[in-house]
């Protein structure tokens, strides 16, 4: 497990959380969102995290590209755009994991990270000697 950069995407999701949340309590005093994290062993083989927030919902036609390097709903100066997409790179690339996300406009979203729970062999690559 590569912790820091796991760390990295707990971090990205809850931020991503609360700015949805942002979005529809507004500067409020009263308003209040809610994130959820909650773990469970779904097989013997995966572990799953779920972080979930009542914010906004992801735009359906963001749907398809929210894990793209630069895409973002956010305006102009609000946001990078890598945060899900390096999320992604960290959780199926080099955890060998899953990454999804359920969501509901005005609802809220949930995203849905897979681990295994025993470790899977880096795919390798053989050099020839000259």
């Amino acid at each position: 497990c590569l912790l820091g950069e796991f760390n990295q995407v707990i971090l990205n999701m809850t931020i991503n959380a609360s700015h949805a949340i942002a979005e529809v309590v507004g500067s409020g005093a009263n308003g209040k969102g809610k994130i959820t994290i909650t773990t469970a062993n779904i097989t013997s083989e995966w572990a799953e995290i779920r972080i979930s927030d009542t914010g906004t919902g992801i735009p359906p036609h963001a749907c398809d590209r929210i894990f793209d390097p630069f895409f973002t709903t956010k305006e102009v100066g609000k946001g990078t755009g890598q945060g899900l997409a390096i999320s992604h790179s960290v959780i199926v690339e080099k955890h060998r994991g899953q990454l999804s996300f359920e969501t509901e406009m005005g609802k809220g979203t949930t995203f849905i990270i897979r681990l295994p729970l025993v470790e899977v062999a880096p795919a390798t690559t053989e050099t020839a000697l000259a």
